[in-house]
């Protein structure tokens, strides 16, 4: 059976919709990979079938030398990579290790933090966290750095939002 033949609009149309049906597709398409195989088992054409990357597995040291922007890292540079071709990044941070987070590196830094059980992790290194910090936040995690203070509206807030507060010694 013979094709009919495309007139050139038809042609342009057909891959039009082609393209848009791929970009819709690549929106909510999610790479996870462990940290350890992050570097092997990255490519490049990743970017053309994911928008957003998610490192399971992360580990103190790899987040200090994220933060601390350290070029020779491999798992760093995958990272960066994946910002500069417009990937969302996703680190799973495990709760055990709250307490050492390099919270005002990692404010600075275009993340999102999650558990492993998937609640999102907020982090704050601010001086006074007040009432506007905290209204817009889903429930989840609240890390603070020692030296935040928090006002009473956002103490009340942070109960009302189901935050639970980890205050870093």
């Amino acid at each position: 059976m013979m094709m009919p033949e495309l007139t050139h609009e038809q042609w342009i149309t057909e891959c039009v919709a082609r393209v848009i049906a791929r970009l819709q597709q690549r929106q909510h398409a999610e790479l996870t990979l462990s940290l350890s195989a992050l570097a092997a088992q990255w490519s490049l054409d990743a970017v053309l079938r994911h928008a957003s990357l998610c490192v399971t597995q992360t580990t103190i040291v790899f987040l200090h030398r994220l933060t601390d922007g350290l070029s020779e890292d491999p798992y760093v540079e995958v990272v960066r990579q994946a910002w500069r071709y417009g990937m969302k990044v996703t680190l799973e941070i495990d709760r055990a290790n709250f307490g050492q987070l390099p919270v005002s590196g990692l404010t600075r830094l275009p993340l999102f933090l999650r558990t492993r059980d998937g609640l999102p992790v907020h982090l704050m290194a601010r001086r006074v966290a007040g009432y506007g910090d905290i209204v817009s936040l889903p429930p989840g995690y609240l890390v603070l750095a020692r030296t935040v203070l928090l006002t009473a509206l956002a103490k009340d807030e942070i109960a009302k939002r189901r935050l639970l507060l980890y205050r870093q010694e």
